[in-house]
Formats: structure tokens, C-alpha cells, sequence
């Protein structure tokens, strides 16, 4: 049988069911469970929304949005027998998100389509932070019981700075148990991502090769061709910072330079991570950030003319720990650059011996476009590289965290102490751009990026490795 399949009938609740990330994420995520036979036979898919519209409406809203995703898809097709047996499971209830008796509403619904049987109650909230609150607490005062099953999944952004992040989370705690609260990054659910860890906790060689005292620095970069799109008036309020480097980027570092767990659990994983989060160190200089905007920025809708918002940053951190000490980490992200990659470089140390010009030995992960793993070691110019491999199934990543909050797994969530670790470090940078009075450096468009983000590895003679790597 089919490991991921699900036995159990469940409800899944979608909160913001008219925006853009259910009709371009959730929605394709749902059709891929179903095509690869992961559903019950009983199951729900409630869209939650302000906007007032038919059920039969909204069912051709979600059948579109999936079509239109395959449409542009190269590698897929579709199955229309499976789209709409999928889609006569789809039903709607409009409602705000504030008011309690829409919630009773909505209450009403879920015993309807479930002829009053209890059963998991997923609840997705694809929103915007600030009616978080309001969701939870309405949820809660509308549940059956005490103890009913009822998992919250909340994607990023958690809160807007350390000090909002643990007022949600204290908010959360008076209607929900942490057993039922789910923070996803999607970035965890990416396959490639995933096999980081599963690649250290099974491969000797490349597990003591990683260890700090072999290391003499880490790259993490995180390039994208499109600007900011669809998300311009969000994108705005927060920058690359808060949308890439706090969240994604954070945790592909922790998942690089932490110790690895005996098993395989939620508990150690989160535990090991948070000790790396925890003791990320910015000295606070302007040799340590570089800010960046693509020149057509403030020409985009919804963009004011004077924005001063990031659209590029890189920065040079360190971990405070004695097994990582004085090893430099560079972080770079940016958008509308000349290439779409995302991948990580962990440079490793010569011997006092080798020549100064001669090119360092290099693991290379790389997690996107391509997922794959490259070791590169000079001396004879041996080059391997491989798949990098999952114990997961080839799906999007948000069609497997949700299989993974069915299932009960947290592997791959996020605790509320990695959060509160990963923006007390981002306030600090934050802060720090504030009193320096940092202002982001133009950048033609489709181009490499600032040219002083070159200035953080040069502080300590090294130089960012390019893929593809510049003539």
C-alpha cells in the first residue's frame, strides 16, 4: 500500500481561499494528493473567504486555478476525471474574519457535509498575519470540545518582529495545545531541502567534511529573475530581509552547520536547530551588509516612487560556538538578478601548504533549479556530483507538508524557538541598517546584483562562488 496514503477522513479549511497563494499553491497541492492516490475516501475542502460567492462558482474558480497551473506546467498533465472528482468535494462559506457568528456559520457547515461526525479539521490559513488572531480565536470558541482535533497550519510570516512573534504565539496557546499548531515554511517541504538532512544523517564522508574546524566559510544564495509581481503592496512592508532571510534562509543554514540528531525526529531536529539559531552573531558594521533595489523597482504598480525597501541583501554572519568559531557565513538573496538559482557552498579549509591561488576543496548543494549534491576537490581536478535524493515522493512542497500534518509528523515545521531565535538576529540586523542609515545600492535589472555585495568576502580573502560560475 501506498505509504502516504490516508485512511482517515478529514476536513481541510481553507482561510483566504480567494487569494493568490490557495489558487497558485494550495489548489495544485490538493489535485497532486489526489493524483498520486493520496485521499481518503471521505474528505473536505472548505474555502473560507470575505468575498460572497456561489459554491458552484467557487468549485470553477478552484477547477481553473488548477488548470491554469498545468497549463503552465512542462513536466504534467492533466487528468480531468481526477479534477473533478477532486472538485466535488469543494464546497464554500463566505464570512469575515472577525465575527463570531460567521464562525457558528461555518460550524454549521462542517457538521452538515460531515452528517455531525466528528473528524480531523485542518485549518489553513492563507492570509495575512494580522487577522491571524482573529482566526484562532474564533476557531476556538467554536470548537466542539476542549480536545477536538483541530491542526492549524500557519505559514510565514510569523509575526512581524520578535515581539509580535511571541504575542501570537502566546495568543495561540489560550485556544490551542503546540501539538496542533503547525508553522510551515514551504521551504521545508521542498524535496531537496529535506534530503540536507537526510543526506548528513546517512553519509559519513560528507557529515565530517561539514564538521566546523574543516570549514572556512559558507555561502548560502537564493537568486530569482522575477520581481515582486503579484506580491508588491506585502513586499514592500517588509523587504528581502524579513521575506527571505529570516524565514528560508535561516533554516537552510541551521540545517548546514548543526549537529545531527541520533534519530530522525521532530524533537532533536528542532532542538539542534534552534542551538545554531540561537547563536547567530551580526557584528554591527557597515563591512557586514550590503542593500540592494533593481532599478525599475519603484516603476512597479502599487510601488511608491520614494521606496527605499531591499530588493537585494547580503550579509556576513558568524555562529557563536566554539566548534564554528571565527568561521564567516555570507548570505545573499536578491530579485530580478540574472539567474534563478538557490544553492549553498560550504568552502573548505587548505592545508598551510597548499598554494594561496589554488582552488579550495567544495561541497555544492544545490537546491534549485537543479537539486543536486557536487563535491569538487583539486589536485587532480576530480569533479562528482550526483542527484541529490529523497526518502519523499516527487510532489510539490506543500502537497507533502500537508500529507505530513495528517499524518501527524513535525518533522519538518517549525518550533516557536526557532522563530523567536531567527527574528531576535533579523531585529538586530534590522536595527543596525536603521541607526547606520543604510540605503540600498541600484542594480540594473537581470544583472548579477550591488557590486559591493563582493566587499563582505573579501574582509576575509575569499570570494563568492558564482553558478553558473562567471567567465
Amino acid at each position: 500500500m501506498n505509504s502516504y496514503h490516508i485512511e482517515k477522513p478529514f476536513a481541510l479549511i481553507i482561510f483566504g481561499a480567494s487569494g493568490d497563494l490557495a489558487k497558485l499553491k494550495l489548489f495544485p497541492a490538493l489535485y497532486s494528493m489526489a493524483e498520486q492516490k493520496h485521499l481518503p475516501k471521505e474528505y473536505h475542502i472548505v474555502g473560507y473567504a470575505r468575498t460572497k460567492i456561489e459554491k458552484e462558482n467557487f468549485q470553477k474558480e478552484f477547477s481553473d486555478s488548477i488548470k491554469n497551473h498545468f497549463k503552465h506546467a512542462t513536466k504534467s498533465h492533466l487528468n480531468e476525471t481526477i479534477l473533478k472528482e477532486l472538485t466535488s468535494h469543494v464546497s464554500y462559506v463566505s464570512g469575515q474574519y472577525d465575527k463570531l457568528d460567521d464562525f457558528k456559520k461555518l460550524r454549521s457547515h462542517l457538521s452538515k457535509i460531515t452528517n455531525n461526525k466528528e473528524i480531523t479539521t485542518l485549518a489553513y490559513f492563507s492570509v495575512p498575519p494580522q487577522v491571524f488572531q482573529n482566526i484562532i480565536g474564533n476557531l476556538g470558541e467554536t470548537k466542539r470540545h476542549e480536545n477536538e482535533d483541530i491542526r492549524l497550519i500557519l505559514e510565514k510570516p510569523f509575526g512581524e518582529d520578535t515581539e509580535s512573534a511571541r504575542e501570537l504565539f502566546h495568543f495561540v496557546a489560550r485556544y490551542f495545545k503546540e501539538e496542533n499548531i503547525y508553522l510551515l515554511d514551504h521551504y521545508l517541504g521542498k524535496a531537496a531541502v529535506q534530503s540536507l538532512l537526510h543526506l548528513r544523517h546517512s553519509n559519513r564522508l560528507i557529515n565530517m567534511m561539514m564538521k566546523g574546524p574543516e570549514v572556512a566559510n559558507i555561502q548560502i544564495t537564493a537568486f530569482e529573475k522575477l520581481g515582486v509581481t503579484s506580491r508588491a503592496g506585502y513586499f514592500d512592508q517588509v523587504g528581502t530581509i524579513k521575506d527571505m532571510v529570516q524565514s528560508h534562509l535561516l533554516q537552510i543554514l541551521a540545517l548546514i552547520t548543526m549537529s545531527i540528531p541520533i534519530t530522525e525526529n521532530a524533537v532533536g531536529l528542532h532542538r539542534e536547530k534552534y542551538s545554531i539559531l540561537s547563536a547567530l552573531k551580526f557584528i554591527e558594521s557597515r563591512k557586514n551588509i550590503v542593500l540592494g533595489q533593481y532599478e525599475s523597482y519603484n516603476k512597479e504598480k502599487d510601488i511608491p516612487k520614494n521606496s527605499k525597501t531591499e530588493t537585494f541583501a547580503a550579509m556576513r554572519l558568524f555562529i557563536d560556538r566554539e566548534s564554528w568559531y571565527k568561521t564567516p557565513i555570507y548570505i545573499r538573496t536578491g530579485k530580478k538578478l540574472d539567474e534563478k538559482h538557490t544553492y549553498v557552498v560550504v568552502e573548505l579549509k587548505k592545508f598551510a601548504f597548499q598554494p594561496k591561488d589554488e582552488e579550495p576543496n567544495r561541497l555544492i548543494f544545490e537546491l534549485q533549479p537543479n537539486e543536486r549534491i557536487n563535491i569538487r576537490l583539486v589536485g587532480g581536478e576530480i569533479s562528482t556530483s550526483g542527484t541529490v535524493s529523497s526518502t519523499t515522493e516527487s510532489m510539490p512542497e506543500h502537497s507533502m507538508l500537508l500529507l505530513d500534518v495528517i499524518r501527524k509528523r513535525r518533522l519538518h515545521f517549525l518550533s516557536f524557538e526557532e522563530i523567536i531565535a531567527t527574528w531576535q538576529i533579523t531585529d538586530k540586523i534590522l536595527a543596525f541598517i536603521e541607526k547606520a542609515k543604510l540605503k540600498p545600492e541600484k542594480y540594473p535589472d537581470f544583472s548579477p546584483g550591488p557590486t559591493g555585495q563582493d566587499q563582505l568576502t573579501t574582509i576575509d580573502d575569499f570570494k563568492w562562488f558564482d553558478i553558473p560560475e562567471k567567465k
